[in-house]
């Protein structure tokens, strides 16, 4: 009798979701989420929750619970004093750091999953070391609205982001290195300013760290700027010691490269809210050094 052969292990797909406030929408995304899973049951949903957010607790609790189980979805919650969009970055660092997926993916309670198989979309890249972002509404924006990453970014940096805009944060990075990758999967951002949809407390209470750059916890900060210069010079170390040396950073380096020459920005680009938070009145001194 022949001898059966193992079946290949699925990689786990952590998938990191703040939320607040939302507990018909979140039922929505996270529905839309799963339902459009070819494996599932290799999801893992992390939840960030504020300890006053009792309705949401409750909904996880006594509602999502119940389908989560029925998918085979393994989840946890983490509970967290109110920190506010503000601090965005640190409800999915802490997230991140309780993963055990060998992907992390960031997703939004508003969003909504329109592809049918996107965990098999990541399945392609498997082993590489890119940032992946899938398809969106956003026409022309840029960045990976939500980034997907593979573990070892975090365990390498000991952080995803260092600053609320989480999307730009990677997506900068991985422009730098030029390991960004649009995938072909797509999700619906939900959201107010681009759909009409959930006008809400947590959308209108939003902060951008950005636009006010002499704020030292502010996105185009000099300090900020060169941690996510030096964060792209560890990747590309580690990417060299991996055998998959990167000669776009060298040749960026170099100074012969312009890092940013991919991260073309649409006219009239939808969602693009931090774009209108930035007071062009206030630029980085022309003295100001960034370290390569």
């Amino acid at each position: 009798m022949a001898k059966q052969q193992p079946k290949e292990k699925l990689n786990t797909i952590s998938v990191l979701l703040p939320t607040r406030g939302r507990q018909s929408v979140l039922k929505d995304s996270l529905e839309s989420l799963v339902s459009k899973a070819s494996h599932p049951e290799r999801l893992e949903i992390l939840f960030g929750v504020d300890e006053d957010d009792e309705g949401v607790i409750e909904y996880i609790k006594n509602e999502m619970t119940a389908m989560l189980n029925e998918n085979k979805v393994e989840a946890r919650a983490s509970i967290f004093k109110p920190l506010g969009y503000e601090n965005l970055h640190i409800y999915v660092n802490t997230l991140a750091g309780s993963a055990t997926g060998e992907w992390l993916f960031f997703w939004n309670d508003d969003c909504l999953m329109v592809s049918e198989g996107w965990d098999e979309v990541i399945d392609q890249y498997n082993g590489q070391f890119k940032l992946l972002g899938p398809k969106d509404n956003h026409e022309g924006h840029p960045y990976a609205i939500l980034p997907i990453v593979p573990k070892d970014w975090f365990i390498l940096m000991g952080h995803l982001s260092q600053n609320a805009q989480n999307d730009a944060w990677l997506s900068h990075i991985a422009y730098m290195l030029d390991i960004f990758e649009r995938i072909d999967f797509e999700f619906i951002h939900d959201r107010a300013d681009i759909t009409g949809n959930n006008d809400d407390d947590t959308f209108q209470n939003r902060k951008y760290m950005e636009g006010n750059p002499s704020d030292p916890a502010d996105f185009g900060h000099a300090d900020m700027q060169q941690a996510r210069v030096s964060s792209a010079a560890k990747i590309a170390w580690f990417m060299d010691k991996m055998g998959n040396h990167n000669d776009w950073w060298d040749k960026v380096v170099a100074g012969e490269q312009d890092p940013f020459e991919k991260m073309k920005w649409a006219e009239g680009v939808k969602g693009a809210g931090q774009l209108a938070s930035v007071d062009d009145k206030e630029e980085l001194p022309d003295d100001t050094i960034i370290s390569l």
